[in-house]
């Protein structure tokens, strides 16, 4: 059975606890009613995917939980609404679990992450509340894209809106001053680099502000599905041009995604086309900083920076590297970080549904810099490529 926390903060992993600032979120719904098959959040979720209701036990626990922050007085990482559902599928229209989130966030001054297929947020009772949070400086809107063909999109996303619904939408609240980010997640080899500048040129032109990047990732016999409907199939035909998802390099993962050598190249042009078209760009959980050019790879520097924290990650590793030439221990990093970083003993002021997990994605993100170092190959491929 699951602990509440469950619901707020990401499980600490070898994945995740070196990369993201982002791991808080919020789940407003049991399942997710778009089907996407790539979903990630098929591992995760209700066994019974049919089945789908509103997680108010959430609604509950948040509101709770941002009350003690208001109250202790503390500044808090952007919540995400949200990691294993979209918050804005069809379901929304019925209970507004993910309204009420926009509300309270914009009530308690709660900075939010908001992730989603959907189109929801163009209609006048979610854009009002947008519209607030924006002004308050504290909301971006990142939508999920990874292919514009309909044909494509219907097999791999069968119930959500078509890519161009989704642009149109980018364009509907940049216009309206909302900062919006689009995710190239999954970005999938053969389907969204043979896209990627018709991508990032509607994009630029609908006002986006970024592109993240994440490459696919899923079990071994699922590969060649994607294969089957790639334009360009030739990934698919070599089993060496994938890798263990993992970044263990004693455990092998049973999920996978491309090589290094394909991620490295794909994804530097994909940097190369948004610095054509003025946007900014990042990866998401690969390690190739030398890459970015946001300043903050989920875009929380679109957010009125008095209104967050930051938990420290390999970012700022890579950047103690590129001044010192040397990949720091723990202390070392933490040591001269600004007061908007949480850590070490200032996590104990949190809730305890929040620092039991934060303080688990402290621990890894210490062994890896102080115990775990060999993993640091696969962490930060750049850096041992270069050497």
């Amino acid at each position: 059975m699951k602990e509440i926390s469950d619901l707020f903060v990401i499980n600490p992993s070898i994945n995740v606890s070196p990369y993201c600032y982002s791991v808080f979120r919020v789940e407003p719904y049991q399942t997710c009613e778009h089907k996407c098959v790539y979903c990630f959040g098929r591992w995760y979720r209700t066994s019974n995917e049919d089945k789908n209701e509103p997680m108010l036990k959430t609604l509950r626990a948040f509101r709770k939980i941002i009350k003690i922050l208001k109250k202790r007085q503390l500044r808090t990482i952007p919540f995400r609404l949200s990691t294993l559902v979209d918050p804005f599928q069809p379901i929304e229209e019925q209970y507004k679990v993910s309204r009420h989130i926009m509300n309270l966030s914009l009530k308690y001054d709660v900075p939010l992450i908001i992730n989603t297929k959907a189109i929801l947020l163009t209609k006048d009772d979610y854009f009002t509340i947008l519209r607030k949070l924006s002004d308050r400086e504290i909301v971006i809107v990142q939508i999920s894209l990874s292919v514009l063909n309909d044909k494509i999109a219907k097999i791999l996303e069968p119930r959500a809106p078509l890519p161009y619904e989704r642009i149109d939408m980018a364009e509907f609240l940049s216009r309206e001053g909302i900062p919006v980010i689009i995710r190239l997640q999954p970005f999938i080899p053969g389907i969204t680099d043979h896209e990627l500048k018709s991508i990032i040129e509607l994009s630029r032109y609908a006002g986006v502000k970024q592109i993240i990047v994440e490459a696919l990732r899923d079990e071994y016999e699922n590969i060649k599905f994607y294969g089957e409907l790639a334009y360009n199939k030739q990934l698919y035909r070599r089993l060496e041009a994938w890798s263990s998802y993992s970044p263990s390099v004693e455990v092998q993962s049973k999920i996978l995604r491309p090589n290094v050598d394909w991620r490295t190249n794909t994804f530097a042009l994909a940097g190369k086309i948004c610095n054509k078209y003025g946007l900014e760009f990042s990866t998401c959980k690969e390690g190739f900083y030398e890459l970015n050019t946001a300043k903050n790879c989920c875009g929380m520097h679109f957010i009125n920076e008095s209104k967050y924290v930051l938990r420290p990650t390999l970012w700022e590793a890579w950047n103690y590297y590129k001044k010192h030439n040397k990949i720091p221990k723990f202390e070392e990093l933490t040591e001269n970080l600004a007061g908007n970083y949480v850590f070490g003993d200032v996590l104990k002021y949190y809730p305890r549904i929040l620092r039991k997990k934060m303080m688990g994605h402290e621990k890894i993100l210490r062994q890896i810099l102080d115990e775990r170092r060999k993993e640091l190959s696969v962490l930060l491929p750049s850096i041992f490529k270069a050497d």
